[in-house]
């Protein structure tokens, strides 16, 4: 026999209601309710019964998306994996784009995917380990597919190998005898920029190299310019800059240009992504390379495919590979020019607020 709301309440000693306030995600019960009623829930293996859920709807035939904003490059390329995908296998796609990282924010847009009857979420933005574990907790009545958490987390997730691209980069640099780095990561708050910044770090420990400065940048080519304008103003000796992605990088470029900072010759620049874009750069730049549409169309099938069996926690990483152009080359047999840097300087300081 099936299990029931009913049965689910007399486990957890609530009301139906209550039942169905934590199973659709709502805000208005105690934590300690709350795991009462999910606990009833994986006892009776409930799941919470979407097989009836999805004939009151008639199934509405849509995945949802949580993103950070899409003007990034690698989060919309992402989306359009997921969106191209999902019309292949018949669904329709909704998009609800977070305002910040906040749980509430979380909490909110996928609310607001709910409310357009969404048969799975796919989350596109970072999150910690313990908002992935209240999410699912909290919305245990959808399947959720997580893009950016932490390895190790226990919720279904993908993502590309960033350790293993963040070593192709410094490796190739190391290869071409670079020794002073400036390391650009994106935000903390986003677990593969943190597993591309710690790999840069150990290699550089490894090799008894120097990491010159570090700056924190948020994905935009402006983070990328001012950390570099920053480090050169400040005479720091660099001659290799390792970039958590290609939009910052594209900063990294313009700012050295500025300088007067030849690229190769007396810097290398790695990039990290692989967008198409990058091999318009000047000069066409080195990157990591990783496929941003198959991670959106391996989102879909592992959601649709947990939707339909949920066996079990699933987690994907994708292949990763380095695409070598004009930013890099191997470094002269004459020592850092400072002078070069210093004869460009007003160059630069004309631009400072």
């Amino acid at each position: 026999m099936a299990v029931t709301f009913k049965d689910v309440a007399r486990l957890a000693g609530v009301s139906t209601q209550t039942v169905s306030r934590v199973t659709n995600g709502a805000d208005n019960v105690a934590e300690e309710t709350r795991k009462r009623v999910n606990d009833a829930i994986k006892k009776l293996g409930y799941v919470p019964n979407k097989g009836a859920q999805m004939l009151s709807r008639a199934k509405s035939r849509i995945i949802g998306i949580v993103s950070l904003d899409i003007s990034l490059h690698g989060v919309a390329l992402i989306a359009n994996g997921v969106r191209n995908q999902a019309h292949e296998m018949d669904y329709a796609t909704a998009l609800a784009v977070l305002g910040d990282n906040s749980i509430e924010e979380f909490r909110s847009a996928i609310r607001e995917l709910i409310a357009q009857q969404v048969d799975a979420i796919i989350i596109n933005a970072p999150v910690t380990r313990e908002m992935a574990d209240n999410l699912v907790e909290q919305f245990s009545q959808l399947t959720l597919v997580f893009i950016d958490v932490p390895e190790g987390t226990p919720v279904n997730s993908l993502s590309c190998d960033h350790k293993a691209g963040a070593n192709l980069a410094i490796s190739h640099l190391i290869e071409h005898k670079r020794e002073s780095f400036v390391c650009i990561s994106g935000p903390k708050a986003s677990t593969a920029s943190q597993i591309r910044y710690q790999e840069w770090q150990s290699q550089i420990q490894q090799h008894e190299l120097v990491q010159a400065a570090y700056y924190e940048g948020d994905w935009q080519a402006a983070s990328g310019y001012n950390a570099v304008k920053d480090a050169v103003l400040k005479g720091v000796p660099f001659d290799a800059v390792l970039v958590a992605n290609d939009q910052m990088a594209l900063g990294v470029l313009c700012a050295l240009s500025e300088a007067g900072i030849n690229v190769p010759k007396t810097v290398s620049v790695v990039g990290f992504d692989g967008i198409q874009d990058s091999q318009f750069f000047s000069p066409p730049l080195t990157t990591v390379k990783q496929d941003f549409n198959e991670l959106g169309r391996r989102a879909v099938k592992v959601v649709l495919s947990q939707m339909e069996k949920g066996q079990g926690v699933v987690s994907e990483v994708l292949p990763i590979s380095l695409v070598e152009r004009q930013s890099t080359s191997a470094k002269a047999d004459t020592l850092y020019d400072k002078q070069e840097i210093l004869a460009h300087l007003e160059n630069i300081r004309r631009l400072l607020p």
